[in-house]
């Protein structure tokens, strides 16, 4: 994903790196190292460096932060770094040399395993650097050989001028022939075409167009969004033709639910409409979403009648964390079978209870993060939980850099995307964060246009797309952006229909 040179990859050091010398960016070794001046939060130049220029804070404290005011470690770090053992770029090539960082540059400058063209006309393979001068001096194909007996190759040379010149002649005459013939061919096919077009448009005064449908091909990159904010209006967006389109309306309105898309149906989970609830409602997708599709209930029930709780998909059942039925904020973790008998059981508790927090499956793990354990966001939380599936067992991780409820995430490789939401004081947020599950550690991506609580976001390519919410000003928004990670900036997508 990023254009810029990273620290070392872990898997090259000949032994296990103390983990309080990864950057806090690239989860890598670090490679020249420099420190945030008040919290000695350090980084790779490199890494660092890309991420100021579009946010000027430490991505881990918040602290203001420039290029300028960045530090250099003291000499325990540079010395630690310098003496762990590495293997060489190139020892997928051959190179077996094990040697202390410090040295690395200056070795791979010169190491025999670099790769190297041939630079053979024709050629282009490319080979090890101790390897080329052989290769293009003796084996090469390419190669060019000394002609030992040049008469004889200046009179074979003369006769095949000879004979290019006659051949160029015959073919010649051939070609003349073929256009003459391709040209008999054009005028009558013109002829046919003349005659094919008066028949189109005598057909087409028989046809009553009023019943042709045009079929969308489909797209596996639409994106649906439905209800919100008092709202029971669904629509698409293709993103390929950066379009929106409606859909047929849910049957009531619902905010507060969650959504999911299981065997070709995009399926809508408990919410709130004049009261909290548990069922669940469905529309057939397949071949494409469009206004022939109608919604229909769901076999499936909510182990509850909830809303602002989370849910994930993990195999035939879905994944159901706490949420909030009118008069508490449930701690349970309960499976629900999506076929039947459609049963619910509870699996475990959170170490706490939380609404409006997120969810995110990695494997046969839960990442549960942020939320609030009542209705108020004094009361937001900044704890991470994983909860393994499998063993039936919650642990606690290193939590996030700050309380937060009513934030979006989305999945990003090892880690989990935070975005927008509102802190313990009920301020919106524009905040964006990365945290990784492996190393439990989380830094600052680049702020959104909008603030923005009670929004959502999905993953295409690589964007991130974030749609909707409500802003500082309590304004349902239509506003839709993504964040590219190529370009490492957020953009404007052409806005919903509607607010939600």
């Amino acid at each position: 994903m990023a254009s810029y040179i990273q620290g070392y990859d872990e898997e090259r050091f000949a032994t296990t790196v103390n983990r309080n010398f990864l950057c806090l960016i690239c989860f890598n070794v670090l490679k020249d190292p420099v420190l945030c001046p008040r919290n000695q939060h350090c980084f790779c130049r490199a890494c660092i460096t890309k991420h100021l220029e579009n946010l000027r804070r430490c991505p881990t404290c918040a602290d203001e932060l420039a290029v300028e005011t960045l530090a250099e470690p003291n000499r325990m770090v540079k010395d630690y770094l310098n003496e762990l053992k590495i293997h060489c770029v190139y020892n997928n090539r051959g190179c077996h040399e094990i040697l202390q960082l410090q040295h690395l540059d200056n070795h791979e400058a010169t190491c025999g395993f670099t790769p190297a063209v041939c630079t053979n006309q024709g050629c282009g393979a490319t080979l090890n650097q101790r390897d080329l001068i052989h290769h293009q001096s003796e084996l090469c194909e390419f190669r060019k050989l000394k002609c030992h007996s040049c008469g004889e190759m200046e009179k074979r040379m003369a006769n095949l001028e000879k004979n290019m010149e006659r051949n160029a002649a015959d073919m010649e005459g051939k070609l003349e022939a073929v256009n003459n013939e391709v040209r008999g061919l054009k005028t009558v096919l013109i002829e046919g075409f003349d005659e094919m077009k008066d028949v189109l448009i005598k057909m087409e005064d028989k046809i009553d167009t009023t019943e042709v449908r045009n079929i969308a091909s489909g797209d596996k990159e639409n994106i649906i969004v439905a209800g919100g904010a008092w709202n029971d209006s669904v629509e698409m967006f293709n993103w390929r033709q950066r379009k929106w389109s409606p859909l047929q309306s849910l049957p009531k309105k619902r905010f507060g639910a969650t959504s999911f898309v299981c065997n070709n149906h995009v399926t809508i989970a408990g919410g709130f409409c004049s009261g909290y609830l548990d069922d669940m409602i469905r529309m057939n997708i397949d071949p494409n979403a469009d206004l022939s599709m109608h919604w229909s209930d769901c076999p499936v029930k909510l182990p509850a009648k909830l809303a602002h709780h989370s849910s994930v998909l993990y195999n035939d059942h879905l994944i159901v964390t706490g949420g909030y039925d009118g008069n508490a904020v449930p701690d349970c973790i309960h499976e629900v079978q999506l076929v039947p008998p459609y049963t619910v059981k509870k699996l475990s508790r959170m170490p706490e209870p939380r609404r409006e927090h997120s969810t995110q499956l990695f494997d046969d793990n839960l990442l549960i993060v942020g939320g609030s354990t009542t209705v108020r966001h004094q009361d937001n939380l900044s704890s991470v939980v994983l909860y393994d599936i499998k063993k039936n067992e919650c642990k606690q991780l290193a939590p996030l850099p700050y309380e937060v409820n009513e934030m979006t995430t989305v999945r990003w490789g090892d880690n989990i995307v935070v975005i927008g939401g509102v802190d313990k004081r009920g301020n919106e947020l524009d905040t964006v964060i990365i945290y990784n599950v492996k190393t439990e550690q989380s830094h600052l991506l680049p702020s959104m246009r909008c603030k923005r609580r009670a929004c959502t976001a999905v993953v295409i390519g690589n964007k991130i797309v974030v749609l909707g919410g409500r802003d500082e000003q309590q304004r349902n928004l239509k506003s839709v952006e993504a964040f590219n990670f190529e370009s490492y900036t957020w953009q404007e997508l052409p806005e919903m229909s509607q607010a939600r």
